[in-house]
């Protein structure tokens, strides 16, 4: 009986709280991004409490205040839109969940509006000043 307690306590203590992985999503602050919609990319800027998203080569936005619940977890508050035929209000708040960090790209889930979805973008290198 002791060898199974041996065991299966350290067993039930992983299976219980995950691998223990800790995610890194301090690559959030301060960078920008890009993820593929219908094919084009979208260019979105993370800047202290401020989050923009810039479509059509920036022919359009999408300006958010950002509110963190956690490194890994945020709220954007939409302030000003300028995308047509965007579905959602000013003041909407989209909930986003970073799921994975695997090198420059993130993982995430997002809800809204009663819609959740997931995605991914991938950091942008800063271009080198000459």
């Amino acid at each position: 009986m002791k060898i199974v307690a041996k065991f299966l306590i350290p067993l039930l203590f992983v299976a219980s709280f995950g691998t223990g992985e800790v995610q890194d999503c301090t690559i959030l602050k301060n960078n920008s991004f890009v993820y593929k919609l219908a094919k084009q990319d979208v260019l979105v800027q993370f800047e202290e409490g401020k989050h923009v998203e810039y479509h059509q080569d920036k022919k359009y936005y999408i300006k958010s205040n950002i509110k963190w619940v956690s490194d890994c977890e945020y709220y954007l508050i939409i302030q000003d839109v300028t995308l047509p035929d965007f579905p959602f209000r000013l003041g909407s708040k989209l909930h986003i969940k970073i799921t994975k960090v695997k090198g420059d790209r993130v993982y995430y889930k997002s809800s809204m509006g009663g819609r959740t979805w997931e995605g991914k973008m991938t950091k942008i290198k800063p271009k080198k000043e000459e």
